[in-house]
């Protein structure tokens, strides 16, 4: 009788609209839903991006050729730069209670959405993957410091100058896959037990406890470092390059790519917003958060190196060979639950609605979520973590590229054309006016296909001069490009 009841209630929801494009879990949410406030997405935040790839992103910058303070200040624009459009994009979230794929769709047509909101999903099951290298790295870390292999296994690789997360996870291959399988299963029950019908409030609570852990893990790495050391800061370590203005610029845009997954898909957290000034505020914590913990890395490594003699950038693997135990376990399991949290928050459960709106009638939240893992483990992204080169060049700048051309027109129609209003009905329904042709809006269609097509020309060989530096900034370059033409194409079509 209660599955008739529930099933009953969620055909009447769905019944003013076209039930192909429809489900319950994408209509807006209720307003006693909209529970989370400005603390609550301060804490979301510190979970995504308080963690072990915070502390190494200064020294991706450093490898690079930057002087430490230049690869600092790159750093923090380059979040600022994100956290422009992400609040943006975060206002349709907040005022309807929609979806980031349902918003999309007032921009690129009902089935044209299905683009941005499918990259958006591949780039996100590829993050899912790295983050759960460094999952596995922090078990089998923790596995070898308690059976007295440490030093065994770890030395030989720290010497050879090849040890990161991505070879200490597979320092012990049937450790590595236990693991593995093990965080898989948990996060899809993480989230299968946080619905979208009671407001997720699990992942909510669940970051008001580990967002302070995620806080206090980073600091006691660098106090620790700071005491053990007397507060010696010594010299720097010898410079890995001559500086580059383009490499200070691709850091630049790297970092503005490294949330721009976030700058699109926001909207799917904070349809439980209780208001703009709760997203808004929350939010504040991105660029507050790299700077400072990037700002603790250089210093805290600086105070390792004195003494180890070694640049050992993975707070992980300076935790294992410098912190006394309980401090070290207590930094370890704080790291974990960061590591679990940020995967789940931004890598499965934003692809889950993207995958979802493939076919809202037959594919619900979690079977997109069951979905995303799956390709997140074709896609095996966490090969990127092997360099600061091919993780810059390789993966940031790359993906960067094509989600900053979707950002831009994103943001360029809700801001310019849109006005921060929306027609919820037509969202739901075919041949409304977001349908444009056909069910896709040519104008972001071929502003995607164009812009993305000459950024990454360079790529396929094609050369283009002086303005080739525009793909070396591609995240940037191809908000601002996206933006212009978009604009320019929904003038020309006569297209609102």
């Amino acid at each position: 009788m209660e599955n008739n009841k529930q099933s009953n209630e969620k055909e009447k929801l769905i019944a003013p609209y076209n039930s192909t494009i429809t489900n319950s879990d994408i209509l807006p949410v209720k307003q006693d839903l909209k529970r989370w406030g400005a603390i609550d997405f301060g804490m979301i935040w510190v979970v995504m991006s308080v963690g072990v790839l915070t502390w190494e992103y200064p020294w991706f910058g450093i490898f690079l050729g930057l002087p430490w303070g230049v690869a600092l200040l790159m750093e923090f624009l380059g979040n600022v730069i994100t956290l422009v459009p992400m609040i943006i994009q975060s206002h349709a979230g907040a005022k309807y209670g929609l979806a980031e794929p349902q918003v999309t769709r007032t921009r690129w047509g009902i089935w044209g959405a299905q683009l941005p909101s499918l990259v958006r999903a591949v780039i996100g099951t590829g993050w899912w993957g790295i983050q759960l290298f460094i999952f596995t790295e922090i078990v089998a870390g923790i596995y070898l410091y308690l059976s007295g292999n440490l030093g065994r296994i770890v030395m030989p690789l720290i010497k050879s100058g090849s040890a990161n997360s991505y070879t200490i996870s597979l320092a012990d291959p049937t450790l590595f896959w236990s693991v593995f399988a093990g965080v898989l299963v948990a996060e899809l029950a993480f989230l299968y037990f946080s619905p979208i019908k009671k407001g997720q409030d699990t992942l909510r609570k669940f970051s008001l406890i580990v967002g302070p852990l995620s806080i206090l893990s980073l600091t006691t790495i660098f106090l620790y470092e700071g005491f053990r050391n007397g507060w010696n800061f010594g010299s720097l370590p010898p410079a890995f390059g001559p500086f580059s203005p383009i490499a200070a610029l691709s850091f630049l845009a790297g970092n503005t790519a490294n949330w721009l997954t976030m700058a699109i898909s926001m909207p799917d957290l904070v349809r439980f917003s209780k208001s703009q000034k709760s997203q808004i505020y929350g939010q504040l914590v991105l660029p507050v958060a790299y700077i400072v913990f990037g700002a603790m890395s250089v210093l805290g490594t600086l105070f390792a190196y004195n003494l180890v003699h070694s640049t050992i950038i993975d707070p992980v693997l300076l935790s294992l060979l410098t912190l006394p135990a309980p401090l070290l376990m207590f930094v370890l399991l704080s790291l974990l639950l960061e590591t679990f949290g940020v995967n789940t928050l931004a890598n499965l459960l934003p692809p889950g609605y993207d995958i979802s709106n493939i076919f809202p009638k037959k594919i619900t939240w979690f079977r997109g979520v069951l979905i995303a893992t799956a390709v997140g483990l074709a896609l095996g992204a966490w090969s990127f973590l092997g360099s600061a080169y091919n993780f810059v060049d390789n993966w940031l700048l790359a993906y960067g590229t094509a989600l900053g051309v979707i950002v831009g027109i994103n943001i360029a129609d809700y801001v310019f054309l849109k006005k921060f209003s929306l027609d919820i009905g037509s969202i739901f329904t075919k041949y409304s006016k977001y349908w444009y042709w056909k069910g896709i809006n040519p104008a972001s269609m071929i502003t995607f296909i164009v812009v993305s097509a000459f950024l990454y020309a360079p790529v396929f060989g094609v050369k283009l001069g002086p303005l080739e530096v525009l793909s070396e900034v591609g995240p940037i370059s191809g908000l601002l490009m996206g933006m212009a033409l978009y604009l320019l194409l929904m003038r020309l079509f006569k297209l609102r």
